[in-house]
């Protein structure tokens, strides 16, 4: 009898795992995170990095009910060409709070004026592995610099690095006070202490005027991503600098960004326009007349002369991290 009923039970198994998969799916797809990036619950929780950004929304979430607009992997214009991307911004009466998500175990040991922080990781055995990686408090306030620029200085913004709960803050020294180093854990009352601090108010029209500028930025094709990928890369190779261990998950990024080149493709083509990531203006495809770039085509913002935004379409330099 058990043997007979044996298929019907597996069939059943799988069904159920199926149905509770896809109620996962669908309940996840309702927050602002998911609807905002794309990403689907295993695509988020099967990266390291996305699982990080979602978990610090997640935990400032009930800000939304008090009219917080949040961001997500915006890519805000450099002078250079270049893009800096913020990991998480909440845009609130009380300031704009950029966080730079850091989803790591271990130790973590790093001072604000130093350049190379580092992460040391237990390898069994009284053993331990030491990977460096970037200072984030420079590199969140090289966000806050291209951010300002976009918003103004008048509009009070704060820095806070988010590390996992997994990780032991063990020596890490800060010294301004718009900058906090935290754990994940309590990033809740960190934004309100840090907003309590504030004596100016942004009114739901400040936010929202901000967070309608910056929208935009968002919104960034596969393709330029990849672009600010290499970028990247091409800094530390450039300089003659060894890549952080931490810039080398990059790599991956970058091979599932070629695994999807087809998508990359429709996706592109589906856009109606392309957007100046200078003044947010449509782009237009021209051709070069003169100059050293004469017969080349290129994209132009559409309010030239007052935007002189253009790029070149031209191919990536083909780099290779070290392994």
């Amino acid at each position: 009898m058990l043997i007979q009923i044996m298929p019907w039970l597996v069939i059943i198994m799988f069904l159920a795992i199926f149905l509770a998969a896809a109620l996962l799916e669908i309940n996840f797809r309702k927050n602002i995170y998911s609807k905002m990036t794309g990403n689907g619950y295993f695509e988020t929780i099967q990266d390291r990095g996305k699982y990080g950004e979602y978990l610090v929304y997640k935990e400032l979430k009930a800000y939304e009910r008090d009219g917080g607009k949040f961001l997500f992997n915006c890519y805000l214009p450099k002078d250079d060409g270049t893009t800096s991307e913020i990991d998480v911004m909440l845009i609130h009466s009380t300031g704009v709070f950029v966080v730079e998500s850091k989803n790591y175990s271990g130790w973590i040991f790093g001072n604000e004026k130093s350049r190379m922080w580092t992460q040391t990781l237990p390898n069994g055995r009284g053993r331990a592995t030491k990977e460096r990686f970037y200072n984030p408090i420079m590199q969140n306030k090289t966000h806050i610099k291209w951010l300002k620029n976009k918003i103004g200085e008048n509009i009070p913004v704060y820095s806070i690095i988010a590390f996992s709960d997994r990780c032991e803050l063990k020596d890490v020294t800060v010294e301004s006070k718009d900058v906090r180093v935290i754990k994940r854990q309590i990033i809740g009352g960190t934004v309100k202490y840090l907003g309590n601090q504030s004596l100016l108010a942004l009114s739901k029209m400040d936010v929202e005027r901000v967070y309608e500028m910056l929208y935009p930025y968002t919104q960034t094709t596969a393709f330029e991503k990849q672009q600010h990928i290499k970028n990247i890369q091409n800094t530390y190779i450039m300089s003659g600098k060894d890549i952080p261990e931490t810039i080398k998950v990059i790599k991956v990024t970058e091979q599932i960004l070629v695994k999807n080149e087809n998508k990359i493709d429709s996706v592109e083509k589906k856009q109606d326009k392309k957007i100046c990531p200078k003044c947010g203006a449509e782009v237009i495809l021209r051709m070069a007349k003169k100059g050293e770039h004469a017969g080349e085509q290129f994209y132009g913002c559409s309010r030239f002369p007052q935007c002189r935004y253009h790029e070149y379409i031209t191919p990536l330099p083909q780099t290779t991290l070290p392994s």
